[in-house]
Order: C-alpha cells, then structure tokens, then sequence
C-alpha cells in the first residue's frame, strides 16, 4: 500500500528531476564527462516518465509501471551493458522512485524474484 498522495510523489520527482538537470550542468567537470551526462540526462528523463506515470495512473499505476521497467531493465541487461550510462541512469532514477515510496533494496530485489510487493515495504 501506498502512503504518499500523487502531489507529494510528484513534487518529490520534480526535485530529483532538478538535481539531475544541475548534474547535466556540472558534467563538464567530471572525470568523465560525456558518462555523467549521459547518465544525467537518462535519470532527468526517467524522472520526467515517472512524473507523467503519476499524472495519468496515480501513485499506485506508477509504482507498478515502474517495477515493471525495473525488472524487464535488469533481466534484459547483461552484466557488460549495467555500465552503459543510459542503462544506469535509469536504473538509478528508478532505485531512489523507489526509495521515496519507501521500498529498499531488498524489497526491490524481492520483487525482481517474485514479481509482487507492496510500496512501503510490506512483502
């Protein structure tokens, strides 16, 4: 069961979205600089997804959407492409959606393994 309502889930996102923006903007100056952009720039689009996701099914559709894109992103990732900085951007926007709603990483790994689990935690 879900305990935030959409407005919190999506102003949330909005502020993750804005911290990836600033990481497009400082990328210049990372040891890497075209990974981290690219890394940001997958996060800031998955978030803006996320962000639509919530609009039109709510938190609940969302979440579920997001499990799913989750799970088909790893099983179809092989271990070479999990550095691809798209891949991992997403993965990324994906794994901190799911801290806000109050999952960890073990109920996210459940999940991947079980296919079900409820936001915030329960199994």
């Amino acid at each position: 069961m879900i305990q935030l309502n959409a407005e919190d889930v999506i102003r949330g996102l909005k502020r993750l979205k804005s911290l990836a923006k600033q990481d497009i903007l400082i990328s210049s100056r990372a040891p890497d600089p075209e990974f981290w952009l690219k890394t940001a720039t997958a996060r800031k689009e998955k978030y803006e997804a996320l962000i639509a996701l919530v609009e039109k099914y709510g938190v609940q559709g969302a979440y579920q959407a997001a499990l799913d894109d989750y799970t088909s992103l790893n099983s179809s990732m092989p271990e070479t492409n999990r550095n691809l900085p798209c891949m991992r951007g997403q993965e990324q926007a994906l794994e901190i959606f799911f801290r806000t709603l109050g999952l960890n990483g073990d109920d996210i790994l459940n999940y991947t393994k079980t296919n079900y689990v409820e936001a915030g935690g329960a199994v």
